[in-house]
């Protein structure tokens, strides 16, 4: 087996938990961090207080991911609301040059009075005119007009109780092989609920550019089956290339028995084994079922299903017949038997 290694960052997925319909798509990612921790009860007892067991508890998974765009939707998930796009009272200022008269015209109507900031640092505060305005000690002056104005603009609430958001979240990974070109899996790790913790830091600097920080922890999902517990995330890895590669493979069942002169029928299972930690795979609609030798010729079998079958009036044999399995063009099989008899 080649050595394999998870490069880089990850690209972040974010989706509404509810509709599965994306939210946003982070492919300019600094880093990308996920920790699982436990803790832990131990249980000691006898001579020199030896451990007994160790009781593990309080399983939490975390996720920091630091990326370098900024956009506003990292900002609403932390805030827990909705950016609101519409006519909204901002902040203008404008630099101008006045006339001898001490007079200039902004660059958009003003709602209200305008501050003049002059160059001895003294502010005058004046009542424009539609967008002209007159100061009394600014003539032939470069000033700073600041005051307020209606705009179209993208506005986020930072309300004092609202919770951050819960979303989706998916992370995508490479899984590059030794030779450190080929993409051999792709690791992704989905958390259906995760909880955005509401930290949010803006960093300004005069010397660079400021990033952003989206972390939390998975809250617990439940389970669609009656065999797995409920879960935090689910990690897949995503092979480049259509097939796995199993060391055997398994028919079940090994062998099948049939009263002769009556209908039967029974489907035939496969599974494709790996070993070490990894779980069986039923494989049997990639596999092939062909029935060996002569015998048995009432028998129908399903070519790529597994499904064996005969009518009444052809079982009247008493035989064993053989029928082949087969997985990836013949280089795994095993086989089935099926006994008829009276």
């Amino acid at each position: 087996m080649s050595n394999e290694f998870l490069v880089s960052v990850a690209d972040v997925i974010l989706r509404d938990p509810t509709t599965g319909n994306a939210i946003a798509y982070g492919r300019a990612n600094i880093s990308s961090a996920i920790t699982l921790s436990m803790q832990s009860a131990d249980v000691r007892a006898g001579i020199n207080n030896s451990l007994l067991y160790s009781y593990y508890h309080t399983r939490e998974m975390s996720v920091k991911i630091e990326e370098a765009v900024f956009n506003e939707t990292l900002f609403a998930l932390n805030a827990g609301t909705d950016v609101v796009v519409g006519a909204a009272n901002v902040l203008q200022t404008d630099c101008l040059v006045l006339s001898a008269s001490g007079s200039g015209t902004v660059t958009l109507t003003p709602v209200g009075d305008v501050s003049v900031i002059l160059p001895s640092g003294a502010v005058e505060t004046v009542t424009p005119s539609t967008l002209d305005i007159t100061t009394s000690g600014g003539a032939n002056a470069r000033v700073y007009a600041i005051y307020v104005t209606s705009k179209s603009v993208d506005q986020i609430t930072i309300e004092a109780t609202t919770p951050p958001d819960i979303v989706d979240l998916t992370l995508i990974a490479e899984i590059r092989a030794s030779d450190q070109t080929t993409v051999s899996k792709y690791l992704q790790i989905n958390i259906p609920q995760f909880q955005v913790a509401g930290n949010y830091t803006l960093n300004l600097a005069a010397n660079g550019v400021s990033n952003q920080a989206l972390e939390g922890k998975a809250l617990v999902s439940t389970s669609s089956d009656c065999t797995t517990g409920d879960y935090y995330a689910k990690v897949s890895y995503i092979p480049v290339t259509s097939s796995t590669e199993y060391s055997s493979i398994a028919a079940i069942p090994a062998t099948i028995n049939w009263t002769a002169s009556s209908a039967e029928s029974t489907q035939i299972s496969v599974l494709g084994i790996r070993g070490g930690v990894y779980a069986n795979t039923n494989i049997t609609t990639s596999c092939c079922f062909v029935r060996s030798g002569s015998s048995g010729s009432g028998i129908t079998v399903g070519l790529n299903t597994g499904l064996v079958s005969t009518s009444a009036s052809s079982t009247t044999i008493d035989e064993q017949i053989r029928i082949d399995v087969g997985y990836a063009s013949g280089s795994l099989s095993d086989y089935v038997v099926i006994n008829v008899s009276t």
